[in-house]
């Protein structure tokens, strides 16, 4: 059977060039409603498992075609519809709000960072409980430190900082005006670094964090897609 896949939407305009071809090499096309865009294609559905890294690249790749020229709302890899119907519908119900974070963010990228133990930390020393929660402890206190330090350095360049903390490490997301990306990156990179931690500097990416809660999780009028929460999360297998 055949589903609906959407990738991304964005502020339609006539200068942006689109993307022939997406995920399984389909057709990717254009739904619009009234300045908002949103590209699709019809992909067999469900995806084999053993091609879901490719899928996820392809993906990517139109996401990232259209990120190029401009502020886009990306959607999960797996936010499929049952039909044409459905999508139209959903795109028609959520224009408003989509084209309201779409004018907040024009001009802007996410870059992030993320700071991890070093390798061979999380061995090291970890032979009791004690000394194990002990090591997450100081961990824990100095990827804070580290957060309030990059926010520090790039408060004259980020328009909002947002971190979160995750099971492999401290992620520090940046919205930063597109073409400062690489301000963003000497700024962090100069940063000591205590050496039981290291740190990853990537972007620029879709501002997906800083979406709205009603785009990252919209309401569905008659269905659902595959995920509800549909937009806003970063695409597998990207860099």
């Amino acid at each position: 059977m055949s589903r609906i896949l959407a990738y991304c939407g964005f502020h339609h305009a006539a200068q942006i060039a689109l993307p022939s071809s997406g995920v399984s090499a389909q057709p990717v096309q254009l739904m619009s409603s009234g300045e908002l865009g949103l590209l699709w294609s019809e992909v067999e559905w469900p995806f084999v498992p053993d091609q879901m890294q490719r899928s996820a690249i392809e993906f990517h790749q139109v996401v990232r075609h259209v990120f190029d020229q401009t502020a886009v709302i990306p959607f999960r890899l797996l936010s499929v519809f049952d039909d044409r119907q459905a999508l139209a519908g959903f795109v028609a119900e959520n224009e408003e709000r989509f084209l309201v974070d779409l004018e907040r963010l024009k001009g802007f990228v996410q870059m992030e960072c993320v700071v991890y133990p070093a390798p061979g930390q999380a061995q090291a020393g970890s032979s009791s409980g004690k000394a194990y929660l002990e090591k997450k402890a100081v961990t824990m206190r100095s990827s804070e430190g580290f957060a309030q330090a990059v926010r520090n350095a790039v408060a004259h360049l980020g328009h909002d900082v947002r971190v979160r903390e995750g099971k492999n490490g401290t992620r520090i997301f940046v919205l930063v005006e597109r073409g400062r990306e690489s301000d963003f990156r000497q700024a962090v990179s100069v940063l000591p670094l205590p050496e039981h931690l290291s740190r990853r500097i990537s972007g620029p990416w879709p501002a997906a964090e800083f979406l709205s809660d009603q785009v990252k999780a919209p309401q569905i009028l008659g269905q659902k897609p595959a995920d509800q929460n549909i937009a806003g999360q970063k695409i597998a297998g990207s860099k």
